[in-house]
């Protein structure tokens, strides 16, 4: 099982510093997730936040968790992808995800789409994406997007090591539709609580262990040899505020990533018993990646 700790701006530490500390930890990754903010939280710009994490580092992995679909063009998130695959020396893993915070298109005077015309704009971004990084050309006429990047012209820095392409999906359709496009996908176990636009807290005890597997058996049916992982959000320690978070989390089956280190640690190995084989780990208690270090890398 590969660990991976997203960057939590909240906690006033730089990037390239946080990197550096969680290889020397032994984490398998580090994450940069794309967002303006998320309530308090503001975050540094995803592509300007992971090449600081390649520069600090030599042996993790670097990967987008996941770049916003909605916020830029996926010739952009190409480019961008094949800089950061040399400035990281082969390590970057390019993370595509739909996007889903409205407030944050909102704000930027954008309209945020209804949730079949996202998956259906992020599907066709991913095709893009997926030849540019690959070729670093692209012919494609969507419903959403017209790229026509051939002849003469091409993208900087496509070698014979593109990075993966890696999706972030957690319904049926984007699930099903996104599977054959890419070398890694990610099952978001909480995607119901984001689909109304907003971090819906009160939609995340109800999700099940069968929801999760479910998706987890969608993706193998389609392609069994694609690499699977899991997007969590946890809690680890023996604070009043992990008591606070896994009491709000309830009965269902993601309060298992909320409470004692050990039982967190153990619930998150036995992920591989559903075929599993990556969590993104998001701290929703401060120090919780800290607590579960000694209990899952070296």
């Amino acid at each position: 099982m590969e660990y991976f700790p997203n960057f939590p701006p909240s906690q006033g530490i730089a990037p390239d510093v946080w990197a550096a500390e969680k290889e020397a930890e032994g984490w398998h990754g580090v994450c940069a997730s794309d967002h303006l903010w998320v309530g308090n939280t503001r975050y540094p710009h995803v592509f300007v936040a992971a090449t600081q994490m390649a520069m600090a580092t030599e042996r993790v992995q670097i990967t987008t968790s996941f770049c916003n679909n909605l916020f830029r063009s996926p010739v952009e998130f190409a480019q961008a992808a094949l800089s950061l695959q040399s400035a990281s020396n082969g390590r970057f893993e390019a993370g595509l995800g739909a996007g889903w915070a409205e407030d944050e298109i909102v704000a930027m005077g954008g309209v945020y789409p209804p949730p079949g015309e996202r998956i259906s704009k992020y599907l066709e971004a991913l095709q893009v994406a997926r030849a540019l990084i690959r070729t670093g050309q692209c012919q494609f006429e969507g419903e959403f997007y017209n790229v026509d990047i051939s002849g003469d012209q091409v993208l900087a820095g496509v070698t014979d090591t593109p990075p993966p392409l890696v999706a972030s999906a957690g319904g049926p359709r984007a699930l099903r539709e996104s599977t054959p496009l890419v070398d890694r996908i990610e099952v978001k176990a909480s995607a119901r609580s984001t689909r109304g636009g907003f971090l819906d807290f009160s939609v995340v005890p109800s999700v099940t262990e069968e929801e999760v597997r479910g998706n987890v058996d969608r993706v193998k049916d389609l392609r069994p040899e694609l690499p699977i992982g899991v997007f969590l959000l946890v809690g680890a320690g023996t604070t009043p505020a992990v008591d606070g978070l896994k009491q709000s989390f309830g009965n269902g089956y993601l309060g298992r990533f909320v409470g004692h280190p050990e039982e967190v640690a153990e619930a998150l190995e036995g992920l591989a018993a559903i075929g599993i084989e990556r969590v993104q780990l998001t701290e929703l208690v401060p120090g919780s990646v800290g607590e579960l270090a000694p209990l899952l890398v070296s």
